[in-house]
């Protein structure tokens, strides 16, 4: 989903409700001049009271479209479908006010000013969305916020209607590769990811081989691209689709995460709602910490590195734990602390040498200081700052070290089509499982990716705060 798309999206719904208002407006006005076609007015409506009534329906109104999927947030807009919706969201509308008319008819004395903005209110709203959609598609024509999207196997057949399709930017895509399914095509679409130049993946032809079908299928949700095919007989495990008819040709979208959409504009709310608090709430703890932090080790207080996050890395805060000299960084412990992470590497706690992630118990790079901020979890508050920045969620796969993402094997991947969060499925679990397997944590985490949901992160962020205030302290040290 484009920034462009959401802003769209997002802006249709105060359209919806000016657009009712000035419906009901005119519906007003066109009482008072139109005596003569209708007749006498019996009944006197003050504008104040009127403005009142319409200040209440409204919302009832927009949560109707709501229901009706006017708000789904997707790409391109659908005038003839919109409209159609609209005119049922405005005509349920009609009949809550046909109901609570029937029972009390000084709610809203004139018959006129109901039929008339039921009708207005169609046609008003219907173009509002025309003037979103207009704009939408003068933007797309200028290509700003257009999917940039590579086909595999276009050419030939029923594909090439779907290519032809996809041409017309009227639609918000912009072709930026054709390719055809070789040895080779993991390359291509890696050069084009790294250089930011690809949003999605078509898969034209339905008669690619099932095996080759999953391997684009991995590259998209190992990258969080979006991926569509033309539907065969392949069978794939998938959390969820979508349906569209193009020109005729049936094409299945297949989502990365039902985080997306609306999902992800609830998720961010909540993470700078829940960071912003927390923020303010263990402020007081700052100054204690620094102060102990100081005492107990020279360096910096505050400690930044590297992390794997979505589609960039970037600098992943916490309070310093560690030995500053033995800390890993240029900014730190430099050669001499690489040196001895080296050394443990052969001490894993999680796994061999070979493992993708270190975990040392009892860690002698740790201070004293940190033992207690790591077991109580007090280091990680500066992380409230990363996920107030947009850097990381509240919930969300643990962030990983660079060095450590470098040794995942290419399955593992998907972890990073979503932001990298303070709690989740596999943290959860390490509060009773220190020595949580490297596995274990991807099964949990790609369960967390497959099948977010709001109350999902509700439920782990109650459960992860219970547990730090109320919990056990882990009796080992990691």
């Amino acid at each position: 989903m484009k920034r462009s798309e959401l802003a769209f999206n997002i802006a249709s719904i105060p359209m919806d409700a000016l657009m009712l208002l000035l419906a009901a407006l005119a519906s007003f006005y066109l009482r008072g001049k139109s005596t003569e076609l209708v007749g006498p007015i019996l009944f006197e409506l003050k504008f104040s009271d009127f403005l009142s009534v319409g200040y209440k329906l409204i919302p009832i109104l927009l949560i109707i479209f709501g229901l009706l999927g006017l708000y789904n947030l997707r790409g391109t807009r659908k005038f003839a479908s919109e409209s159609g919706k609209v005119g049922i969201g405005v005509s349920l509308g009609l009949l809550i006010v046909m109901f609570l008319f029937f029972f009390d008819q000084t709610i809203f004395p004139s018959r006129f000013i109901i039929l008339a903005t039921w009708g207005l209110g169609i046609v008003f709203v219907s173009s509002g969305r025309l003037i979103l959609k207009e704009l939408q598609e003068f933007l797309f024509s200028k290509n700003i916020g257009l999917h940039r999207l590579v086909i595999v196997n276009g050419r030939g057949g029923n594909a090439q209607v779907i290519e032809n399709f996809f041409k017309n930017k009227v639609f918000g895509y912009e072709i930026i590769r054709e390719l055809e399914f070789d040895q080779n095509i993991f390359f291509e679409l890696e050069k084009l990811y790294s250089s930011q130049k690809i949003d999605e993946i078509l898969q034209a032809n339905p008669a690619l081989k099932d095996e080759d079908n999953l391997k684009l299928v991995e590259f998209a949700r190992n990258k969080g691209l979006s991926f569509s095919f033309v539907p065969n007989l392949f069978n794939v495990q998938r959390n969820s689709i979508e349906t569209v008819n193009l020109g005729g040709a049936p094409v299945i979208s297949l989502k990365n995460t039902p985080l997306d959409g609306w999902g992800k504009v609830a998720k961010r709310i909540l993470d700078v709602f829940i960071s912003a608090i927390c923020l303010i709430l263990t402020s007081p703890l700052f100054l204690v910490i620094a102060i102990s932090i100081k005492l107990s080790s020279p360096g910096k207080i505050i400690y930044g590195a590297l992390r794997g996050g979505r589609k960039k890395d970037f600098i992943f805060y916490k309070f310093r734990s560690m030995y500053s000299h033995l800390s890993v960084g240029e900014d730190y412990g430099g050669i001499e602390a690489e040196q001895i992470r080296r050394e443990l590497w052969e001490k894993n706690t999680r796994g061999s040498k070979d493992a993708p992630f270190l975990k040392i118990k009892n860690d002698p790079r740790v201070t004293r200081v940190g033992r207690f901020l790591r077991r109580t979890k007090l280091d990680e508050i500066p992380q409230f700052w990363n996920v107030l920045v947009g850097d990381m969620s509240m919930v969300g796969p643990r962030a990983h070290v660079i060095e450590e993402v470098e040794r995942y094997r290419k399955s593992y991947h998907r972890m990073f089509s979503i932001k990298p969060g303070i709690f989740g499925l596999s943290q959860m679990a390490q509060f009773s499982w220190p020595e949580l397997t490297f596995e274990e944590e991807i099964r949990l985490n790609t369960y967390y990716i497959e099948n977010w949901s709001l109350a999902l992160d509700i439920k782990i962020l109650a459960k992860s705060f219970w547990f730090l205030l109320f919990g056990a302290t882990p009796r080992d040290d990691y």
